[in-house]
Order: structure tokens, then C-alpha cells, then sequence
């Protein structure tokens, strides 16, 4: 009976041991997997940096067209159908000009602040995680 006591406890020790080095194992991979990603992010924002610069300098350009054009439809005599196409010309451009004001808005936003950026990848993989071992588990995941 001792014998069977001690062999029991030396399986639930063989076995504890065994998931503490798995767990262990698991953990550092994990880590390693967060140092990559957090390494990722920093190269791609290096690489959104003069996106940004680029489309200030855009903006400053569509500015410029703006202005020239406003000033050669009070310049030049126009008819009406030139006049009108060129309000519309000057509509889009104004359009555009918002569009691109608030792409540079989120890129600089992206900019100061990965670490919406950084949460936002790792609230995503770890629901991707949970539904994949929901699946493999067999149980439905929770909408």
C-alpha cells in the first residue's frame, strides 16, 4: 500500500512537473512572439513617419492649386459653363484637401500613440486565440 501511495505521488509530481515546463515553455514563446510584434511595429511606424511629412507637403501643394485657381476665375473673363466647371473643380479640390487633412490627422495620431496601435493587435490575436482553442475544444464561441 505504501509502495502504491509512493508511486502515485511521484506520477502527480512527474505530472505537475511536466506542465510546469510546458506552461514555462508556452510563456516564453508567447513573449518571444510579443517582442517580434512590438519590434514589428516599430519598423512600420519608422515607415509611416514620412507618409505623414509627404502628405503635409501634398496638402501645402493642393493649397497652392486652390488659391491659383480662385484667383485666374476672378482674373480671366469666363463664361458661364467655364465658371461653373471651375467651382466644381474648386469643390473636389476642397474635398480632397479634407480627405487629405484627415488621413495626416490618423497618421499622426498612429504616430504619437502606437500603443492604440500595439492593444488593438493584441486584443485582436488573443479573441483569434480564444475562438481557435473554442473550436478545438468543440465549443462555440460566445457572440
Amino acid at each position: 500500500m505504501a509502495k502504491t501511495l509512493k508511486d502515485l505521488l511521484l506520477a502527480f509530481l512527474n505530472a505537475t512537473l511536466i506542465l510546469l515546463a510546458l506552461c514555462l515553455f508556452l510563456g516564453w514563446k508567447l513573449l518571444q512572439s510579443a517582442d517580434q510584434i512590438r519590434t514589428g511595429f516599430a519598423e512600420n511606424l519608422q515607415a509611416v513617419a514620412p507618409l505623414r511629412e509627404q502628405a503635409q507637403g501634398i496638402r501645402v501643394e493642393l493649397t497652392e492649386l486652390r488659391s491659383d485657381l480662385a484667383s485666374f476665375g476672378q482674373r480671366a473673363q469666363l463664361d458661364e459653363t467655364m465658371r461653373q466647371q471651375l467651382s466644381a473643380a474648386l469643390q473636389r479640390l476642397n474635398s480632397l484637401e479634407g480627405k487629405l487633412e484627415n488621413t495626416q490627422s490618423r497618421l499622426a495620431n498612429l504616430v504619437e500613440r502606437p500603443e492604440d496601435l500595439i492593444n488593438y493587435a493584441i486584443t485582436t490575436s488573443a479573441d483569434n486565440i480564444t475562438n481557435r482553442i473554442l473550436i478545438i475544444k468543440g465549443c462555440e464561441p460566445a457572440t
